[in-house]
């Protein structure tokens, strides 16, 4: 799954899907998809989780005590078993929430709460749990270090990293040099409320969905050779204006030692991610300008004017995505070798064929033209772009620097990569500010963190006219969706593999041993997920076809030399799956 090895052979093992938080799952996927089942009503989920090789989804939620905040789902929807409840201090609480586990490479779950680090094996049995020194904060996610040490940073900056075999301290811990963020965030009100979130998690959720009141409000990403670690954070204020950091964290001899740290504009900014050859690292400040830095270095190489302030997300070429939340444009598309943009997309014209356009009210809503709005963070498979919208409209209240969306509509929409026009949107029940996962068979599983809806719900449906208002109450949750058609997402599949074979062939005919070498790599991680999807879609495919899977992953697996004409042999015994008709082979 081209993972660094501490992480299990799995589609998506941690928030950002893998150590680089590249957000990129290595397979192809079908763009229509239809809703298969939904989970967890009632809880609004800031991630959908991790998946495991055998399609099990570990997610958390934050209704706080009494409730469970660990919940193991089967690929059918159906709970297999949950934490015990939270009942003190003791239990894992409400705070879990904002984590997404992370998976190592025997399929242990490991998550962290407000003030312990907890391991589960993949049947619910607890390993063991570790608690957190006094005053160091939440994590803000776990990653898995180089050394094998599960762990991460926390809200307050502290660098913490555990034994994963008894939970003893690993590392020495360290913290961060002090600084300061801005004490508060965007006005909310009626955020997460009706029991979406926890009460007193909610406040930090939102502090951290935000980048306010905290030192560290992002994910840590690993690099996957030199396992350097790298973390943004609220710099030193300077005059009237905050600052952020770009920190390079190395483990020497049980150590943390800082390799660079490089400054941003405007606080702590996004999580950072690392490019695809693994020179560099994108994040972004409070000021939405996503820097490019050398991953060894600190040097910056370029700057460039985002949009929002959503992490980015790579492409396998290292196209970067990030987008807009508030405002035009809404996904844009940056050039990973100056920053220069390759495209930008609104796609309010689908808005406008999906919602009426109403008279406006000049107090609140200057238009009542629709309009379609990002919400999650943008999730990519090897063919697709994929992302949350809502559809709505906007209005601006008293106070609001920002204008917001009053949602009508919620849709997880397949985008191009090349261009980002739309290719198709299916309806989901709530709105998604949070990931969008992918799994085997074409799965995808998107989040209902509930965002804008409860803020439109409790907070100012009162104060808008009843046309504008939301239209139904948030329910929050989990959505899985998957192919229309299963025989399109294994013919998909199919195709990917024998792209992935032709530039295999192309690069060793050119010379180029190291560019063969990571195509096949990409082939043997769309020949486990296909393999996977076979098993997820039972009766698309026939035993050959099986087979054929099979012994490529075989002959791929021994890491060996490469000829060409061993590559084109497995792909000339590789069949069609047996539901489509051979004539559509590329």
């Amino acid at each position: 799954m081209l993972l660094p090895a501490q992480y299990e052979a799995a589609p998506w093992v941690s928030v950002h899907r893998d150590s680089s938080n590249s957000d990129r799952a290595p397979f192809a996927t079908t763009g229509k998809v239809t809703v298969l089942w939904s989970a967890l009503d009632g809880a609004a989920l800031i991630n959908p989780g991790s998946i495991n090789d055998r399609g099990v989804l570990f997610v958390t939620s934050a209704r706080g005590r009494t409730f469970s905040n660990l919940h193991a789902i089967g690929p059918d929807g159906k709970i297999l078993w949950e934490a015990p409840p939270q009942r003190d201090r003791d239990g894992l609480d409400a705070f879990a929430g904002f984590n997404a586990p992370v998976l190592d490479h025997d399929g242990d779950v490991y998550i962290g709460d407000s003030n312990q680090l907890w391991a589960f094996h993949p049947d619910g049995r607890r390993k063991w749990v570790a608690r957190l020194p006094e005053g160091s904060g939440s994590f803000v996610y776990q990653v898995i270090s180089r050394q094998g040490y599960v762990g991460g940073i926390t809200t307050e900056g502290w660098v913490l990293f555990f034994d994963r075999t008894s939970g003893s301290p690993a590392v020495k811990p360290f913290r961060l040099p002090r600084g300061e963020a801005p004490a508060t965030g965007p006005h909310l009100p009626g955020l997460w409320q009706g029991g979406l979130v926890d009460h007193d998690a909610g406040k930090l959720f939102e502090k951290i969905a935000f980048g306010f009141g905290v030192q560290v409000a992002n994910a840590p990403a690993v690099h996957p050779t030199t396992g350097r670690i790298f973390i943004t954070a609220a710099g030193p204020k300077e005059g009237d204006r905050y600052s952020g950091r770009l920190y390079g964290l190395d483990i020497v001899d049980g150590e943390v030692k800082i390799g660079f740290s490089t400054r941003m504009d405007g606080g702590s900014g996004t999580s950072p991610s690392i490019s695809p050859d693994g020179r560099y690292v994108y994040c972004a400040g409070e000021d939405g300008v996503i820097l490019a830095i050398d991953a060894d270095s600190g040097a910056v190489r370029w700057s460039a004017q985002g949009e929002g302030l959503l992490s980015p997300s790579l492409a396998a070429d290292g196209t970067i995505l990030t987008g807009n939340i508030f405002g035009d444009p809404t996904v844009i598309a940056l050039n990973p070798r100056d920053g220069s943009q390759l495209w930008a997309r609104d796609y309010s014209d689908y808005a406008r064929t999906r919602l009426p356009e109403l008279a406006p009210e000049p107090s609140l809503a200057a238009s009542g033209k629709p309009v379609m709005r990002l919400m999650s963070v943008i999730s990519l498979s090897s063919n697709l772009v994929w992302a949350g919208f809502s559809l709505g409209y906007e209005f601006r209240p008293a106070g609001s620097a920002k204008p917001l969306i009053s949602p009508h509509k919620s849709v997880v929409c397949a985008l191009s990569i090349a261009t980002g026009e739309l290719q198709h949107c299916t309806d989901v029940r709530d709105t998604l500010e949070g990931i969008i996962s992918i799994g085997a068979g074409g799965r995808l599983y998107a989040s209902h963190t509930s965002i804008f809806s409860s803020t439109a719900y409790f907070g100012y449906r009162s104060l808008l006219p009843a046309r504008f208002r939301v239209p139904s109450r948030p329910v929050g949750g989990l959505t899985a969706l998957g192919p229309v058609a299963p025989c399109d997402q294994l013919g998909i599949e199919a195709d990917a593999i024998r792209r992935g074979h032709a530039r295999a062939i192309d690069a060793l005919k050119a010379g180029d041993d190291r560019g063969a070498r990571v195509a096949i790599d990409q082939v043997r991680a769309q020949l486990l997920i296909a393999r996977q999807s076979v098993e997820r879609l039972p009766g698309a495919a026939d035993g050959a076809y099986t087979a054929a899977l099979d012994t490529s992953l075989a002959a791929l697996g021994d890491g060996g030399p490469l000829s060409v004409e061993a590559i084109r042999s497995l792909d000339a015994d590789l069949p069609d799956p047996s539901c489509r008709p051979a004539a559509k082979r590329p």
